[in-house]
């Protein structure tokens, strides 16, 4: 039977990143900018971006868009954890805008593409709140500056 030698007995094992072996990729998403993505889930110690959170985040913001209506209202979310708060479409957005900060170029390039697209539809079927300009924390984005359900004035 053959024996290793010492070298290979001493070598650091070759481990495949853990943010590798999920398997497949993200809807609308090539494998390598889903690979991207999943990247930096992992390595960054951000609360609101952790393993699969831009793929739910996604799928929250096309659920909100596929709704019945003409006019959308976004709605606050009723929890402030990591998963509830992807109810508010604001929210969803506004993870969207960190991770695609913290992409490389290219996969940002297409993931932005595809946010883009989602935005058009938002920022078509939302109306613009009078009052977000007198709030600081809502005038940062103009996906924070639409009219919420049932809220004269969210928080």
């Amino acid at each position: 039977m053959p024996r290793k030698r010492p070298g290979a007995l001493r070598a650091a094992p070759d481990r495949t990143p853990v943010w590798l072996c999920e398997p497949g990729r993200i809807s609308s998403l090539s494998l390598a900018t889903s690979a991207a993505i999943r990247r930096v889930e992992y390595e960054h110690e951000f609360y609101e971006v952790h393993p699969g959170a831009t793929e739910v985040a996604l799928l929250r913001y096309r659920r909100f868009l596929a709704r019945p209506g003409r006019i959308l209202y976004p709605s606050l979310a009723q929890c402030t954890c990591r998963g509830c708060s992807l109810d508010d479409v604001t929210h969803v957005r506004d993870l969207l805008a960190e991770v695609l900060a913290l992409l490389p170029a290219r996969p940002r390039a297409e993931l932005s593409r595809l946010v883009t697209r989602l935005d058009r539809g938002l920022l078509r079927r939302t109306l613009h709140s009078p009052h977000a300009e007198a709030h600081p924390w809502r005038s940062r984005a103009w996906w924070r500056m639409r009219l919420y359900d049932g809220e004269v004035d969210p928080p």
